[in-house]
Formats: structure tokens, sequence, C-alpha cells
């Protein structure tokens, strides 16, 4: 008898952990893999968040690395690749994504660090701009390459690429710093 339940309570800890993994690898329709190859490395899903803005969600936003870590400083000062992937649940003109960008920098940076990464910043934009609309279900990537800087992947093409790991560090503010996007969103990509 004591087998027995023991071995249901068993049972039922592995069904409840498969059902919480499977809930990991999916956030409101959208599928993430648990892991992804980039610059020669596996990386696996870190954590995975819903933004939303107002009443409307935006993307499901999921965040790779070579190692999981929920402590954003150590994310944002590895060397290691990480990716930011975007999957949009609304379309979005590349303006209104340009903006928000600059938005999370600018709330995540000194006046100082903004106007030194203006540069760049505009860079990003122009980027950004040149996508016209990102529709529902398009997928943004944010490749943060060590020595490459950032990577940026629309609909599975690059598009373009900013050579700065500073700036690639900068980026990942939008969502790990201390003023993020989202505060329940950080949490999320930390798998918190």
């Amino acid at each position: 008898m004591k087998h027995t339940l023991l071995m249901a309570v068993i049972l039922g800890a592995f069904q409840l952990g498969a059902v919480q993994l499977a809930a990991a690898a999916e956030l409101e329709g959208v599928k993430l893999a648990d892991q992804l190859e980039l610059a020669g490395q596996t990386l696996q899903l870190n954590g995975a968040g819903l933004r939303k803005k107002m009443v409307f969600d935006v993307y499901v936003a999921a965040l790779y690395a070579t190692s999981k870590s929920n402590d954003a400083a150590q994310l944002l000062n590895a060397r290691t690749p990480k990716r930011m992937q975007l999957t949009l649940l609304r379309s979005v003109e590349g303006k209104a994504l340009a903006e928000a960008l600059r938005d999370g920098l600018q709330d995540n940076l000194s006046t100082s660090q903004f106007a030194a990464q203006a540069g760049r910043i505009a860079e990003l934009e122009k980027i950004l701009l040149e996508t016209k609309v990102a529709n529902k279900g398009d997928v943004i990537n944010l490749d943060f390459i060590a020595g490459q800087g950032t990577r940026i992947q629309f609909r599975g093409q690059q598009i373009g690429s900013i050579q700065s790991d500073e700036f690639a560090r900068d980026l990942l503010l939008i969502w790990l710093g201390s003023k993020p996007v989202q505060e329940n969103l950080k949490a999320r990509l930390l798998g918190r």
C-alpha cells in the first residue's frame, strides 16, 4: 500500500513537471524551442513572457542564453551568445517598434550614455524603419554575439547588424535593466 501511494505521488509530481515544461515551451500560442544554435553554441531558453501595452498583447519575448540564470547582471555581462526573440501578437509598424526600442534605451541609459550611442540608435532605427510593418506572427531576433555586436533578423532573414558589444548589452537593458519595459516580463525572462 505504501509503495503504491509513493509511486502515485512520484508519478503525479512527474506529470506536474511535464505540464510545467510544456507550458514553458508555448506561450500565447507561440511555440518556443527549448534550445537553439547560435554562433556555434547551444543556447537554452532562459525564460519567456508576454509584453502588454495597456490592454493589448504586443509580443512574446523569449531570452536564450548558453546557461540559465535568474541574475540579470550575469546575463548582461556574459560574453557568450544570447538571443532575444520577439514574436509579434499584433501588427506593428517599423516606426513604432523603433520608437519603443529608443524609449527603452533612454529609460535605462544615462543622458551621456544615450548620447554616446546616438549613432548606433540611428542605425537600429534605420534598419527597423525599412521593415515598414511587422505582422502578427512575425519573428524578430536580436542576436548578441561578443566581438560582432548585434545581428537583427526579421522573418528569418538577417536585415542588419550593429558592430558594438556595448550597444548589444545596452539593448538587453530594455528588458533586463533597472527600468525594464515591463517588470513582470523581466521576471519571466529571468525564469522567475
